[in-house]
């Protein structure tokens, strides 16, 4: 790892902050990472997730950043599932409307293939393999390999301005704030959607990640299933404008009542007894950055100031964080070598 005289600072300690600080520190930068909150108090302690390029539109540089993400988690899938909590799965999507064509990223994804005959009431669907991540494990993996593996230091404060970080002698600022860039960078575009999911134990042996794809992307609902080893996910809401990070009754039932109608229309057996054993419901705030088109609308660019100074903006990323992350800290590292 080849050194620098010139310290960054990253803004951030989800996963794409603690993405870009380690891809930085495995670059050769001192890196120090300020954050308010750490794991398991982050927006990503608070996802699926599972790799969910079908969130993203297919531009050129959110195919690129996706495509390097992919790579970059099934290598850990190979490599370190047990350590990491990444892994490789099957994910089913069945949609009510007919799809006009393959997803831009059906050949980012492993084996994937059109269902041409899925169960009613669904008309059309896809199937592939894809990283899943365990993020009870993933996201202190990720600290863990910057901190303990990198050498790299987290500083647990919150950076009301980058004139803070540019006044402790910081000419390199990397801002993965999330949704504290609606106040950091000064961003109208960044707009809170609040996503209420649960946790329960494995009780009926789900092993396919279910996934019911809508026609509409504004939806403030939808369903979805995704298990891992020791629980499961079942999903979810996407409320804008909702900003405080606490989970309603009415909605966790909801989401139990439309997985639950997800598993029967793929006559999973016993899904009337879904949830029977909950963990945890959950809430978190995504940081979307909204414009006419996406929910995610990711700004990642170089802002070159006077004197030398640099701010990497890397924020914006809703939903698919967990997805972009890899992709976005390779990016990350190109754009301050430019």
């Amino acid at each position: 790892m080849a050194h620098t005289e010139h310290p960054v600072a990253v803004i951030g300690a989800g996963v794409v902050g603690l993405a870009s600080a380690i891809r930085l520190r495995e670059a050769g930068h001192p890196v120090t990472l300020f954050a308010r909150d750490r794991t398991p108090e982050t927006t990503s302690d608070r996802s699926g997730a599972i790799f969910s390029p079908y969130r993203i539109d297919g531009s050129p540089s959110a195919a690129q950043w996706t495509t390097e993400s992919f790579a970059v988690f099934a290598a850990l899938a190979d490599d370190s599932p047990t350590a990491s909590g990444v892994t490789m799965g099957r994910m089913r999507e069945l949609f009510v409307e007919p799809l006009d064509a393959d997803p831009w990223w059906s050949d980012i994804v492993e084996d994937f293939e059109r269902l041409h005959n899925p169960p009613a009431p669904y008309v059309d669907g896809v199937r592939c393999i894809l990283p899943k991540m365990n993020i009870p494990r993933y996201v202190p993996w990720l600290e863990e390999r910057f901190v303990g593996g990198l050498s790299g230091c987290i500083v647990t404060e919150t950076i009301a301005s980058f004139q803070q970080l540019f006044d402790r002698g910081y000419h390199v600022i990397v801002n993965c704030s999330g949704l504290g860039a609606r106040e950091l960078a000064h961003d109208a575009a960044m707009t809170p959607y609040r996503g209420q999911i649960l946790r329960i134990r494995n009780t009926i042996g789900l092993s396919e990640c279910l996934l019911e794809g809508g026609d509409d992307p504004n939806s403030a609902v939808g369903a979805y299933v995704f298990p891992f080893d020791d629980f499961v996910v079942l999903g979810g809401t996407f409320e804008r404008g909702e900003e405080n990070p606490v989970t309603e009754a009415a909605a966790i039932d909801g989401i139990v009542r439309r997985c639950a109608a997800l598993l029967k229309a793929c006559n999973v057996a016993n899904a009337e007894r879904l949830a029977a054993d909950r963990i945890a419901a959950l809430a978190g705030i995504r940081p979307c950055r909204d414009n006419a088109s996406a929910h995610e609308a990711v700004r990642l660019e170089r802002e070159s100031l006077d004197c030398g100074r640099t701010i990497i903006h890397n924020y914006g990323h809703g939903r698919a964080g967990v997805t972009l992350s890899w992709g976005c800290a390779a990016e990350v590292v190109r754009l301050l070598a430019t």
